[in-house]
């Protein structure tokens, strides 16, 4: 159990540094958010909002914790997770 709990903070700890914070375009109507369900060990980082009249969902990082071992489901960045976990 130490160990997922270790794990948790370390896939916390990665999705909070992949943020990338825009502060230059304050009308932008799209925001990223942070994902963290420790209950089922799934995390996500996703880009939310409205783009005019176009709605803007996507999932760029999505890393769930199953069987004590670390899942990476989606990394639609140009950051190696597998090697940033390691």
């Amino acid at each position: 159990m130490e160990r997922v709990n270790s794990y948790r903070q370390i896939v916390r700890q990665l999705l909070t540094s992949q943020v990338n914070v825009d502060s230059g375009n304050s009308e932008s109507e799209i925001e990223c958010q942070l994902l963290f369900d420790s209950e089922r060990d799934r995390y996500q980082l996703l880009e939310v909002g409205w783009e005019g009249l176009k709605r803007v969902y996507n999932c760029f990082i999505h890393i769930d914790i199953k069987d004590s071992k670390i899942w990476i489901q989606r990394n639609m960045t140009e950051t190696d997770l597998a090697q940033e976990l390691v």
